[in-house]
């Protein structure tokens, strides 16, 4: 009988390999379930409709970021942070020029130029560029201070379609970009499904929570390292959910390790899974109790990875000019005036609390809670300067605020069954409590260094924990009485949908109205 069932899959083992490749992926996407199909074709139209609603280079940084992989795809070197004759090339400097994207950025009054006949006058333009304009654009560029692995990624499909226009060449771009962001649904619904025991519907509550959030649907039309950031720290939070869930092997270690070290390749503040590794690896030592020689094997694994990853850095990553790690980053972080661990803790409490009678003020200005995990997450598109009324904030907040002791109350109803669960919850918080100080922390030695006058930290950076907004607001909703739950989760994932719509809209209507 046994035999029997095992025919079946083997005879469509068999077929599929001698299918070709085609054949193999149409398989594959027969095999995932309607429901998660359904949520990527959401998001993969939401991605088509910001690429359109957003114009060129009017994402946050993104004149850089492109610049980035435009110098590192045209040259096969990496532009410098600090020393050049131009950041950008020529081809896209006449563009942010002539085609009035660069006085644009943060203007709401501002309009690009986008008839007709500025694209007749555009294409002259493009013809009379002299050779090699498009690869002249060695830095100055501040974002070079990144790792090189994402714009080593997009350099690939711009070598593909380097001979397409610069304005189809970044519409293409941005496609590819929002690959990661379909890779993120498909993980928190692979996590979803490993957290809730294959409840189907809560993992269509995390994953359409993720899909129809519109900070993230935004970014994913955003030539942007944050991106690929935000795919790799979810499926580093995968593979370490799995290994403290089914036990540390060296092929679990080693899928963790590796995808952490790519996250810290793609930017500085990929570092933060490593911690999140290394929590995984001893929570899993602690629940499985692996044998000494086993535990030393995957230490191995560990440091040889992420010494590996650091060293690939050092040789071939640090840009010309940039001096230290992450072309001085780090550096530049811990330069100023010396750490107060006293006013750093105040800081922190002020960044959520009013202020305390005897309590000294906040380093820099009144930005806290709201104008980061309110306004600036759900929703300030372009350069910040497309927002939602005041209202549709002050509503999320109370929203949030009611999520947040609902999260709470069923935690607390719950506590017996997440006992049983502590190494995910325990993994789960590390990424969480890694994520928040790291910001905490750099935003603080940013007011120290500026003046008090720019804290740096904004909604997106909260985006690599996304996964954790969409698991929280399923385990809520899924704490929620049988017949109370669905609807409140149909509610939720409306509210996304509006949201969602509206940011799109509001977003063509101030570039294009």
């Amino acid at each position: 009988m046994a035999t029997d069932v095992r025919r079946p899959s083997s005879r469509r083992a068999r077929r599929l390999r001698r299918a070709g490749p085609i054949s193999r992926a149409r398989s594959r996407i027969g095999a995932l379930p309607r429901a998660l199909i359904l949520i990527l074709i959401v998001g993969a139209l939401q991605a088509l409709a910001w690429n359109v609603a957003l114009p060129a280079f009017q994402g946050p940084d993104e004149d850089a970021h492109f610049a980035y992989v435009q110098y590192l795809a045209e040259t096969g070197k990496l532009p410098s942070p600090s020393v050049g004759d131009s950041p950008v090339s020529t081809e896209e400097h006449d563009a942010l020029t002539y085609l009035n994207l660069f006085s644009l950025r943060g203007v709401l009054a501002a309009r690009p130029a986008w008839s007709s006949a500025d694209l007749r006058y555009w294409q002259q333009i493009e013809k009379t560029l002299p050779p090699g304009a498009a690869a002249n654009g060695a830095g100055a560029n501040p974002i070079a201070k990144d790792p090189p692995l994402y714009y080593a990624i997009m350099s690939i499909p711009y070598r593909m379609f380097a001979s397409l226009p610069l304005l189809k060449r970044i519409f293409v771009l941005r496609l590819f970009n929002a690959l990661c962001f379909l890779a993120t649904i498909a993980l928190v619904w692979t996590i979803a499904g490993d957290l809730f025991g294959g409840t189907q519907w809560k993992q269509v509550v995390a994953a359409g929570a993720v899909a129809l959030e519109p900070q993230l649907a935004f970014m994913s039309a955003v030539i942007n390292a944050d991106n690929l950031l935000i795919a790799l720290t979810t499926a580093t939070l995968l593979a370490a959910l799995r290994l403290v869930m089914r036990g540390p092997s060296v092929g679990r270690v080693l899928t963790m390790c590796l995808l952490a070290a790519a996250a810290a390749l793609t930017h500085g503040r990929g570092l933060v899974n490593v911690p999140v590794a290394v929590t995984a690896l001893v929570v899993a030592w602690i629940r499985f109790r692996p044998g000494v020689r086993q535990v030393a094997g995957q230490l191995a694994v560990m440091a040889g990875t992420l010494g590996g990853a650091a060293s690939l850095y050092l040789l071939f990553g640090t840009p010309g000019g940039g001096g230290a790690a992450y072309g001085g980053q780090v550096g530049a972080l811990n330069s100023g005036p010396p750490f107060n661990f006293r006013q750093f803790l105040s800081s922190i409490y002020q960044f959520y609390f009013p202020r305390l009678p005897g309590m000294r003020p906040r380093l820099g200005p009144a930005y806290g809670y709201r104008q980061v995990f309110i306004e600036t997450f759900f929703g300030a598109f372009g350069w910040l300067e497309v927002t939602f009324k005041p209202r549709v904030y002050a509503v999320l907040e109370v929203a949030s605020a009611i999520g947040i002791v609902g999260l709470y109350t069923a935690f607390v109803t719950r506590f017996r069954s997440i006992r049983r669960q502590w190494p995910a919850v325990i993994v789960m918080l590390s990424l969480l409590v890694t994520n928040i100080v790291f910001l905490h922390y750099v935003s603080y030695r940013a007011l120290l260094g500026n003046g008090g006058t720019n804290p740096l930290i904004v909604g997106r950076y909260l985006l690599p924990m996304i996964s954790l907004f969409g698991l929280a607001i399923a385990f809520t909703v899924g704490s929620l009485p049988r017949r109370l739950g669905p609807p409140v989760a149909a509610v939720v994932l409306a509210a996304g949908v509006l949201l969602s719509l509206t940011g799109i809209g509001i977003t063509a209507v101030r570039f294009y109205a």
